[in-house]
């Protein structure tokens, strides 16, 4: 009898030793996470740290805008006076227009740089290009406001200037650039974006 028993008792140690070794197997070891070397983009293709630098860069500037964007804007002005005649109607210089201009301008940036969705990303930058274009405004002057800006911007800041920001407005440089090639070769194509972002179109 005594034997009997031990028998059932060692099978059910064993039985119960396998389960165990069936439940160990299904969690470990455990997959290992992708290793991914270098930088990590977000969908937009910013890394994220020159993202990160944008932010915090312009958290720095906002404060300032209204007083950085009419510097930024005017001294363009200045310097591209022909520019003048895209604030031009019926013969008469739009003064409304033009000081509000540097304000959206500043304000347009700042939603670029926060904006976390790549198709509304892409949708603003695609509206104001076809907003200017209609407006029979040469895509290159944005090119080159965008630029003086970034200038601006980094001079500003070079005291508390990192290369990540650097980086990153190279980067928002060259989507400009290539939205600016992109919108013109779709111009049938036109995004739709919302309201509140519409009003900072530069």
């Amino acid at each position: 009898m005594s034997r009997y028993t031990s028998k059932i008792s060692l099978t059910s140690r064993r039985s119960t030793a396998d389960r165990y070794d069936t439940e160990f197997i299904s969690i470990f070891p455990k997959k290992l996470p992708e290793l991914i070397v270098g930088p990590v983009y977000d969908e937009s293709g910013f890394a994220l740290n020159e993202r990160l630098a944008l932010r915090q860069a312009w958290g720095v500037i906002k404060p300032f805008e209204r007083r950085f964007g009419k510097e930024i804007h005017f001294d363009f002005l200045m310097e591209h006076h022909k520019t003048f005649e895209n604030f031009r109607f019926d013969g008469q210089i739009d003064l409304h227009r033009l000081h509000g201009h540097s304000l959206s301008l500043m304000r347009f940036i700042s939603s670029i740089i926060e904006q976390r969705d790549p198709a509304l990303f892409q949708a603003a930058l695609n509206d104001s290009f076809n907003l200017h274009r209609h407006a029979h405004v040469n895509l290159d002057y944005m090119r080159m406001i965008v630029q003086a800006l970034i200038t601006y911007v980094l001079d500003k800041l070079k005291d508390v200037s990192s290369a990540s920001l650097e980086s990153g407005f190279e980067r928002l440089l060259s989507k400009f650039q290539t939205s600016m090639h992109d919108t013109d070769k779709n111009r049938g194509i036109s995004f739709q974006i919302r309201d509140s972002q519409s009003k900072y179109s530069i």
